[in-house]
């Protein structure tokens, strides 16, 4: 009886990590070379970057900080499955101010910017399209947003 509890135990380590496994590629999906947009050099990596699996039809939101004397590049990658008209929102997080819609700027999937006071902003993202009709499966691909930051330059005495 132990030996089974045991085999089963292990059996269900195997299946879980190879589940976890499996969505290994979209946890890092903006780590890739290709997905930085940057203008210029001096932008490090932010931690608040994130990636995951997206649906066409599907939304997502994420909350990030962004702190006064720092420029910004947001830069999203996404795969090619999920076309290149991919919905950027920037919104106040305690206001709901729109900073940002790249609506505005032909669906860009980049913007830079300098903050001059630190802000929580909600990063929306919506994927163009219709999602699946009832009892079909829906196609999902990676889509990853990139933020990277510099200390802004000093300007003027």
């Amino acid at each position: 009886m132990k030996k089974l509890t045991t085999s089963f135990l292990f059996l269900a380590l195997v299946s879980f990590n190879i589940s976890l496994s499996s969505q290994t590629p979209c946890v890092t999906y903006h780590r890739q070379t290709t997905c930085s947009q940057r203008s210029e050099g001096g932008f490090i990596y932010n931690s608040q970057s994130k990636s995951g699996l997206f649906a066409k039809g599907t939304s997502s939101k994420l909350k990030v900080i962004f702190y006064a004397g720092f420029d910004y590049s947001i830069s999203l990658c996404a795969d090619k499955d999920l076309g290149p008209q991919i919905g950027l929102i920037l919104t106040d997080a305690k206001t709901g101010e729109i900073l940002y819609d790249n609506a505005t700027n032909n669906k860009s999937g980049h913007m830079e910017f300098s903050c001059q006071t630190t802000r929580n902003i909600a990063v929306a993202i919506t994927i163009p399209g219709s999602g699946p009709n009832k009892g079909q499966t829906a196609d999902a691909a990676c889509l990853g947003i990139l933020i990277e930051q510099k200390v802004s330059p000093k300007v003027g005495f």
